[in-house]
C-alpha cells in the first residue's frame, strides 16, 4: 500500500483537487455551472470535520462531518479516488471519524450500491423514517 497522509485540520482543501476527486469517483452530475465548481469546496469549510488522505501531493481521499459533538454525527462524501480503492483508506477516515465522537449516533445517507460497504463497517439500517428536502445543487429532484 502506498505512504497515505492522513490530514485532520485542513478544511479548505484545493478546490481542483477535490472537484477532481469527486469526477473520478463519478459523483459530479451534470451539468455543473461555473458557481458550483467556484464553490466545490464550501460543505467541507462549512463542516465540523474534514479529514482528508494524501498520496505526495494529491488528494485520493476525503471525508465530512456535521456533528453537535455530543449526540448525533452524520457523515457526508466519503470519496476515494478510483485507483486508491480496495486499499483501506475509505476504512481509516471513517474509524478516524468515529474515533472523533465515540459516543455519538452515527449517520450516513448514501445508495444502495454504497450499503453493504457501511453495513460491514458497523452500521445499520436506520430503524425510522427519514425525510428529506433537496437542495439545488441536486438536480434529479
Amino acid at each position: 500500500m502506498p505512504d497515505i497522509l492522513y490530514n485532520e485540520e485542513k478544511k479548505d482543501l484545493p478546490i481542483d483537487q477535490l472537484h477532481h476527486l469527486f469526477k473520478s469517483a463519478g459523483w459530479i452530475r451534470e451539468p455543473e455551472t461555473e458557481e458550483m465548481i467556484l464553490n466545490f469546496n464550501l460543505p467541507f469549510i462549512n463542516s465540523t470535520r474534514v479529514i482528508s488522505a494524501w498520496y505526495e501531493e494529491r488528494l485520493v481521499g476525503v471525508v465530512r462531518v456535521l456533528s453537535d459533538t455530543i449526540v448525533r454525527s452524520t457523515i457526508h462524501d466519503l470519496v476515494v479516488d478510483p485507483e486508491f480503492q480496495c486499499k483501506g483508506i475509505g476504512r481509516e477516515l471513517l474509524t478516524r471519524c468515529i474515533m472523533a465522537y465515540p459516543d455519538t449516533e452515527w449517520i450516513v445517507q448514501t445508495n444502495d450500491d454504497n450499503a453493504e460497504y457501511y453495513l460491514k463497517t458497523g452500521f445499520i439500517r436506520y430503524p425510522r423514517v427519514v425525510l428529506f428536502k433537496p437542495s439545488v445543487w441536486d438536480p434529479e429532484y
